[in-house]
Protein backbone atom coordinates (compact mmCIF):
# COMPACT_ATOMS: atom_id res chain seq x y z
CA UNK A 1 0.00 0.00 0.00
CA UNK A 2 3.02 2.29 0.18
CA UNK A 3 3.29 4.76 -2.68
CA UNK A 4 6.25 6.64 -4.10
CA UNK A 5 4.83 9.73 -2.42
CA UNK A 6 4.81 7.99 0.98
CA UNK A 7 8.48 7.12 0.51
CA UNK A 8 9.37 10.65 -0.56
CA UNK A 9 7.62 12.08 2.50
CA UNK A 10 9.50 9.67 4.77
CA UNK A 11 12.86 10.81 3.37
CA UNK A 12 12.07 14.53 2.96
CA UNK A 13 13.10 15.57 6.51
CA UNK A 14 16.67 14.53 5.61
CA UNK A 15 17.00 16.55 2.41
CA UNK A 16 15.55 17.22 -1.01
CA UNK A 17 14.20 14.09 -2.68
CA UNK A 18 14.99 14.15 -6.41
CA UNK A 19 12.93 11.08 -7.23
CA UNK A 20 11.03 8.29 -5.57
CA UNK A 21 9.65 5.08 -7.05
CA UNK A 22 8.21 1.74 -6.03
CA UNK A 23 9.27 -1.27 -8.10
CA UNK A 24 6.34 -3.34 -9.38
CA UNK A 25 5.97 -6.66 -11.16
CA UNK A 26 5.62 -6.36 -14.94
CA UNK A 27 3.04 -9.14 -14.98
CA UNK A 28 0.84 -8.33 -11.99
CA UNK A 29 1.54 -4.65 -11.38
CA UNK A 30 1.90 -5.38 -7.66
CA UNK A 31 4.76 -4.01 -5.61
CA UNK A 32 7.83 -6.22 -5.31
CA UNK A 33 8.42 -4.83 -1.84
CA UNK A 34 11.16 -2.32 -2.56
CA UNK A 35 11.74 1.08 -4.06
CA UNK A 36 14.33 3.73 -4.76
CA UNK A 37 14.87 7.24 -3.45
CA UNK A 38 17.31 9.60 -5.13
CA UNK A 39 18.78 12.43 -3.07
CA UNK A 40 22.07 14.27 -2.45
CA UNK A 41 24.81 11.94 -1.13
CA UNK A 42 25.24 13.72 2.23
CA UNK A 43 21.49 13.74 2.81
CA UNK A 44 21.24 10.12 1.73
CA UNK A 45 23.82 9.03 4.29
CA UNK A 46 21.90 10.76 7.08
CA UNK A 47 18.64 9.20 5.88
CA UNK A 48 20.26 5.74 5.89
CA UNK A 49 21.47 6.23 9.46
CA UNK A 50 18.11 7.49 10.71
CA UNK A 51 15.66 5.36 8.73
CA UNK A 52 17.30 1.93 8.46
CA UNK A 53 15.28 -0.60 10.46
CA UNK A 54 12.53 1.96 11.17
CA UNK A 55 8.97 0.68 11.41
CA UNK A 56 7.04 2.30 8.56
CA UNK A 57 3.51 1.41 7.47
CA UNK A 58 3.45 -1.84 9.49
CA UNK A 59 6.83 -3.09 8.27
CA UNK A 60 10.47 -2.54 9.11
CA UNK A 61 12.39 -0.88 6.30
CA UNK A 62 15.94 -1.64 5.24
CA UNK A 63 17.65 1.42 3.78
CA UNK A 64 20.85 0.90 1.77
CA UNK A 65 22.90 2.96 -0.63
CA UNK A 66 22.78 1.88 -4.27
CA UNK A 67 25.33 3.23 -6.72
CA UNK A 68 23.99 4.32 -10.13
CA UNK A 69 24.93 2.05 -13.00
Amino acid sequence: MTTARHLAELFLPYGMVRSSRIICSDTTGHSLGFGYIEMEPQCGQLAIQRLNRLRFMNAYVVVNEVQPV
